[in-house]
C-alpha cells in the first residue's frame, strides 16, 4: 500500500509493538534511492530508545561486500560492548575459508554470532537494523537471516532495507513472521505537506506542483529543492521551484549509494534523449533485463520519468559523476551505436564532440551534416564545435578547405574576433591548393573576410585568385562575383577598378527590386544571383513578407544577405528610407532566426544609419548602441565605423556632446578610412567638431572625405555629401564665398542626388547669399526637405527662415515658423530644456560655448534653462510695446542705431530711449544677449509676450 511518510512511521510502530509482544521476525523495507528508507530507520531508533529496546544498526556499502562479517562488525560497534570485537578477526579468518572447507563451518559461525548479539541485548528486546542490505556481505546476510528465522515467538526483530528490485534470498519465503513495508514516492499533496512542515503554507501551495514535477515526489529531493528555493528567492512569489546546487548534490548522493543504478543512469545521461533499455544494455555490455530493472527502480524513486531525466540539472549531476576519460569513452561508443541505428546526425555529432577524438571519414561526414543542420536552426555554437573537431581529421586538401571555410563563416556570424585566427589556416590551405578548382564562392567570401578585418595585403592576394578565376560563366560563379563586388564596393572601393563582372550595374535599384528581394530571399543561391535585380511580375510585390528571410537556409544566407545590404545602402542614398528601413528589419529578423549575431548587428547598424539620416535620433541611438554591444569591438573590424558614426552624429545633433566624445574615443583601425564607413565616421567627427567650435578641424575631415572619393571609381556623394558639409564649415569660419562655391557645385549634381542633399545645399547657399535673396532659397530648401521627410534638416531650415522673418520685423511669421521648427526638434529628440537648442539647428550661429558666455560673465537674468522652461509653461513674460519690439528685432539683427532710425523714420535719440527700456525690461546688457532673449520670447506659446 502506498502512503505518505507519516503513514510509514505508523506502520513501523505497529510492527515494533507486535515484536515487543513476542512476535519477532523479519521486517523488509523496500523502496528506491532517497524515498525515505534511511529516515524510517532513524524513526525506528528513536522508538526503540523510548521502549528501552537495544537497537544495533549497520549499513551496506557496495565496496565492502567482499569483506566477510563487515555488517556484523558494524552492529557490534554500534553497541556498548566493543570488547566482543576481539573475536571478529577469528570469524573473518574462518569465514574466508568457509567456501573451501565443509559447509558446516559457516553454520557454526552463524550460531556463535547470534549468541553474541543476543548476549549484547542482555535480555532486552533486540532490534537489528541494516540499511541497504543488498550490499551486505554474504556471511553477515546468512547470520541476519538465521536470527530472523529463529525470532518467531521472541522479541527479536531484524529490519533490512533494500531496493525495490532486490531479493534478499530464497530463505525469506519460509519465515513465520515476515513483515513488509514498501515505500513509494510522495504524491503532489504529500509534497505539499512536506514543504509545509519545513517551510510555510503559502510557499508550499505555490511551488508544490513544480517541486513534484522536478523531484518526482522523492522526499530527499523535495527537501533539497526547498533549500535551493529559500536560498535563491526567500519570500519571493515564484511558482517555479529553484533548482540549484543542493538538488544536484542530493541527486548525485542518491545514485552514488547504488552503483548498479549509477551505471545505468550514467549511460542514460550520455545517450540523453536516445536512451532506452536496449541502448543502455549495449553501451554497458550488460543484459537488457538488468538495464530495464534499474530504470524501473529509478522511475519509482522519482529519479526518472519514463526513463528520462525530469530536469536538465539531474542529467548534469549524473554526468558529473563520470571522469573525463570515462565520459569520453562512453560518448565515443554511444556515437557508434547511434550512427549504426541511423539516428539524427546532430545527436551523433554531439557525442563525437564530447568524446573529443579525431574523427574518421564517417565522423567528418556526420559532423558536417550536423553543423549545417545546427546553423539552419540557429545553434551556431554547436555547429562551431563540430566543425572544429572535423578540422582536426586527416582529410584531403579540398575537403579540408571545405571544413575551414564553413568554420570561418560560422565563427564570423557568431563572433568575428574568433574567426580571424582561422583565416591564416584557410589562406595556407588555399595557397597549397591554388590554382586548382576553388569555387568563386569561397574566394569571394575569403576576400570579404580579409577586407572586413582590414588585412589588405592578404585581400589583394585573394582578389588576384578571384580575378584569375573570373572567366567562369556558370550561374553560381556569377552570383558569387556579383555578391562579392557589392561588399568590396564598400569595404575597399579601389578594388572595383579591376574587378571582374563589371557589367553588373549598381544604379539599377528601386523599391520594386527591394520588395522582390524581400519576397525572394527564400530562393536558392543560384536563383538569387540571377533573379534578384531583374524586373519581375509587379503583382508579386503585394505578396512579399518581411519575415520571408527566415525561410532561407543558412548555407545560402550569405548571398541573400550581402545583396540585400547593398540594396539597403542604395535605397538610403536615393532617399527611399521607408523601403530601406523595412528591408533592414527583414535582414535582422532573418539573422535573429538563425542566431547569427554579426549579420544581426550589421542590420541594426544600417537601420540606425537610416533613422539618423532622417532625424529619428533617439531610435538611431538605441539601435546603434545595441548593435555595437552585440559583438566585441575588435570583431567589428573596419565596419565599426558604422555604429560609431551613427552614435557620434546622433548625440551631436541632439546636443549630447559628452556622449558623442565618448564614442570618438573608441579605437578604430586605420584601414577603416579606406572604406565607405570611414567616410561616414569622418563626417560624424566633423559634425562634432563644428558643434564644439572647431570649424577648421571639421573642415579638414570634410575635405579629406572629398579627396578620398575623388580617388575611388564609385561616387558616394549621395551617401556622404562632403561639399555641403564643407560649405557649412566655411560659413563658421566666415568665408561665405567658398561656401557658396561648394553649394553651387553640389546643386549642379542635384539631379543625381536625394532631395535631402538638395535641400541642405539650398539652405547653405541661402546663408552665403545676400539677405535679399535668402528667403526664396530657404523656401525652396524647406520644400525639398518636406518632400524627403528629413525632419532635422527641415527644422534647421525653418529656424533660419524664422530668423529671416525676425530680421524684417515680421514677428507673427517668425513665431509661427519657429514653433514648427520646435515641434520638429521635439520629434527628433532634441530636449526643449537644452540650453543651446536654437544653436543646434541654426547655421553660422554662435557656438554652444559662446552661448554660455553671458552666464559666465555674471549675467543677472534667470538661467537660460529656466527661461526655456518658463516659456514652455506660459510663465509671465516682459511686455514690449509694438514700437519697442520693432526696434529690438532690428537691433538684434545687427543694425546700428542710425540704421534703425533710418529704417523706422525716427530719430537716433528715440532709438536709444527704446533700447534703454528694452534692456531694462528684458534684463540684458548687450545686443548679443538681446538676440538670445528675443528668441526665447519667440518660442513662447502665448502672444502677449510680444
Amino acid at each position: 500500500m502506498s502512503m505518505g511518510l507519516t503513514d510509514y512511521q505508523l506502520e513501523l510502530r505497529d510492527v515494533l509493538d507486535m515484536a515487543a509482544r513476542g512476535n519477532g521476525g523479519l521486517l523488509q523495507v523496500t523502496g528506491g534511492p532517497g524515498v525515505g528508507k534511511t529516515s524510517l530507520l532513524g524513526g525506528l531508533k528513536e522508538q526503540a530508545a523510548e521502549s528501552g529496546a537495544v537497537c544495533l544498526m549497520a549499513s551496506g556499502f557496495a565496496d565492502d561486500t567482499a569483506i566477510p562479517f563487515n555488517i556484523v562488525e558494524q552492529l557490534i560497534w554500534s553497541s556498548a560492548f566493543t570488547g566482543e570485537l576481539d573475536v571478529v578477526a577469528r570469524w573473518r579468518t574462518a569465514g574466508e575459508r568457509y567456501s573451501e572447507a565443509e559447509p558446516g563451518i559457516l553454520r557454526s559461525l552463524v550460531r556463535e554470532i547470534s549468541d553474541v548479539l543476543h548476549r549484547i541485548a542482555g535480555g532486552k528486546q533486540l532490534i537489528i537494523a541494516v540499511d541497504d542490505a543488498e550490499h551486505a556481505d554474504y556471511p553477515s546476510l546468512m547470520c541476519l537471516l538465521h536470527i530472523a528465522r529463529h525470532a518467531s515467538g521472541t522479541r527479536t526483530l531484524v529490519v533490512m532495507t533494500c531496493g525495490q528490485s532486490h531479493q534478499l534470498g530464497a530463505g525469506t519465503h519460509g519465515f513465520h513472521e515476515l513483515y513488509k513495508i514498501k515505500i513509494d514516492t510522495l504524491p503532489e499533496s504529500g509534497v505539499g505537506h512536506l514543504l509545509e512542515r519545513h517551510g510555510d503554507a503559502d510557499l508550499a501551495d505555490r511551488i508544490r506542483a513544480s517541486c513534484h514535477a522536478v523531484s518526482g515526489g522523492n522526499p530527499r529531493l523535495v527537501k533539497a529543492l526547498l533549500r535551493d528555493h529559500l536560498q535563491a528567492a526567500p519570500g519571493g512569489s515564484e511558482t517555479d521551484v529553484t533548482v540549484g546546487a543542493e538538488f544536484q548534490e542530493t541527486y548525485r548522493g542518491c545514485l552514488l549509494s547504488h552503483p548498479a543504478l549509477l551505471q545505468v543512469a550514467q549511460a542514460l545521461a550520455v545517450l540523453d534523449r536516445y536512451g532506452g533499455p536496449s541502448r543502455v544494455a549495449s553501451l554497458l555490455a550488460c543484459g537488457r533485463e538488468r538495464a530495464a530493472r534499474a530504470i524501473t527502480v529509478m522511475n519509482s524513486a522519482g529519479l526518472l520519468e519514463d526513463g528520462r531525466f525530469r530536469h536538465p540539472a539531474a542529467r548534469f549531476s549524473t554526468l558529473e559523476t563520470l571522469s573525463t576519460e570515462d565520459r569520453a569513452r562512453l560518448s565515443a561508443k554511444a556515437a557508434e551505436l547511434l550512427y549504426a541505428d541511423g539516428a539524427d546526425p546532430i545527436a551523433v555529432a554531439e557525442l563525437l564532440v564530447t568524446a573529443d577524438r579525431t574523427p574518421d571519414q564517417k565522423g567528418v561526414t556526420v559532423l558536417r551534416h550536423a553543423a549545417q543542420k545546427n546553423l539552419d536552426h540557429g545553434r551556431t555554437e554547436e555547429a562551431i564545435a563540430g566543425l572544429r573537431l572535423a578540422a582536426r581529421a586527416d582529410l584531403g586538401r579540398r575537403a579540408h578547405i571545405d571544413i575551414l571555410m564553413a568554420l570561418v563563416g560560422a565563427l564570423w556570424s557568431s563572433n568575428p574576433a574568433t574567426a580571424e585566427p582561422e583565416l591564416d589556416r584557410l589562406m595556407a590551405a588555399i595557397r597549397e591548393e591554388f590554382p586548382a578548382d576553388i569555387p568563386e564562392q569561397y574566394l569571394g567570401f575569403l576576400l570579404f573576410m580579409m577586407l572586413w578585418f582590414g588585412r589588405f595585403s592578404d585581400g589583394e592576394e585573394a582578389f588576384k585568385w578571384l580575378s584569375d578565376g573570373g572567366g567562369t560563366d556558370n550561374v553560381s560563379s556569377m552570383a558569387a562575383l556579383r555578391v562579392t563586388r557589392q561588399w568590396a564596393t564598400f569595404l575597399k572601393p579601389t578594388l572595383i577598378h579591376d574587378f571582374p563582372d563589371q557589367s553588373s550595374s549598381d544604379g539599377e535599384v528601386d523599391g520594386l527590386w527591394a520588395a522582390n528581394l524581400e519576397h525572394g530571399l527564400q530562393l536558392s543561391a543560384d536563383e538569387l544571383g540571377m533573379e534578384i535585380g531583374h524586373f519581375q511580375d509587379p503583382r508579386q510585390v503585394a505578396d512579399f513578407s518581411p519575415d520571408a528571410m527566415h525561410l532561407l537556409p543558412s548555407k545560402h544566407f550569405w548571398f541573400a544577405y550581402a545583396y540585400a545590404c547593398r540594396m539597403v545602402w542604395a535605397l538610403a542614398a536615393r532617399g527611399e528610407a521607408e523601403t530601406a528601413d523595412r528591408l533592414c528589419g527583414a535582414l535582422f529578423t532573418a539573422a535573429e532566426n538563425l542566431n547569427m549575431k554579426t549579420p544581426g548587428a550589421v542590420a541594426l547598424a544600417m537601420r540606425a544609419y537610416i533613422r539618423c539620416r532622417h532625424g529619428d535620433f533617439t531610435s538611431a541611438i538605441d539601435l546603434a548602441g545595441t548593435a555595437l554591444k552585440s559583438i566585441p569591438p575588435r570583431g567589428w573590424g573596419v565596419a565599426i565605423g558604422l555604429p560609431l558614426s551613427v552614435l557620434v552624429a546622433a548625440h551631436t545633433a541632439i546636443g549630447r556632446l559628452d556622449e558623442a566624445q565618448r564614442y570618438l574615443h573608441y579605437w578604430v583601425p586605420k584601414e577603416m578610412f579606406d572604406s565607405v564607413v570611414g567616410l561616414e565616421y569622418l563626417r560624424a567627427r566633423g559634425q562634432y567638431c563644428l558643434a564644439t567650435n572647431r570649424p577648421y578641424a571639421a573642415l579638414n575631415d570634410f575635405m579629406v572625405s572629398g579627396m578620398l572619393m575623388d580617388q575611388w571609381p564609385v561616387d558616394f556623394g549621395d551617401l556622404v555629401p562632403w561639399r555641403i558639409d564643407a560649405a557649412e564649415a566655411y560659413l563658421h569660419v566666415q568665408d561665405p564665398a567658398e561656401a557658396k562655391r561648394l553649394a553651387l557645385e553640389e546643386l549642379k549634381l542635384s539631379p543625381d542626388r536625394p532631395l535631402s542633399t538638395r535641400g541642405r545645399a539650398l539652405r547653405v547657399l541661402a546663408m552665403a547669399e545676400d539677405p535679399d535673396k535668402r528667403r526664396l532659397l530657404l523656401y525652396q530648401s524647406a520644400k525639398c526637405l518636406r518632400e524627403h521627410g528629413d525632419r532635422f534638416e527641415l527644422a534647421r531650415t525653418l529656424a533660419e527662415l524664422s530668423q529671416d522673418f525676425l530680421s524684417t520685423g515680421e514677428t507673427q511669421q517668425a513665431r509661427g515658423t519657429w514653433h514648427e521648427a520646435q515641434k520638429l526638434m521635439d520629434e527628433c529628440g532634441i530636449s526643449a530644456q537644452h540650453e543651446s537648442r536654437r544653436d543646434l539647428v541654426v547655421d553660422g550661429a554662435e557656438s554652444p560655448a559662446d552661448a554660455r558666455l553671458p552666464e559666465a560673465a555674471g549675467d543677472t537674468g534667470e538661467p537660460e534653462e529656466s527661461d526655456h522652461g518658463a516659456s514652455a509653461e506660459g510663465a509671465e513674460q516682459p511686455v514690449l510695446s509694438e514700437a519697442e519690439w520693432r526696434v529690438a528685432t532690428l537691433a538684434a539683427s545687427g543694425m546700428s542705431n542710425r540704421q534703425i532710425a533710418k529704417s523706422l523714420y525716427i530719430t537716433v535719440s528715440t532709438v536709444e530711449q527704446h533700447l534703454t527700456r528694452i534692456y531694462r525690461k528684458l534684463s540684458v546688457g548687450n545686443r548679443q544677449e538681446l538676440s538670445r532673449r528675443l528668441w526665447q520670447l519667440i518660442g513662447a506659446t502665448g502672444s502677449s509676450s510680444c
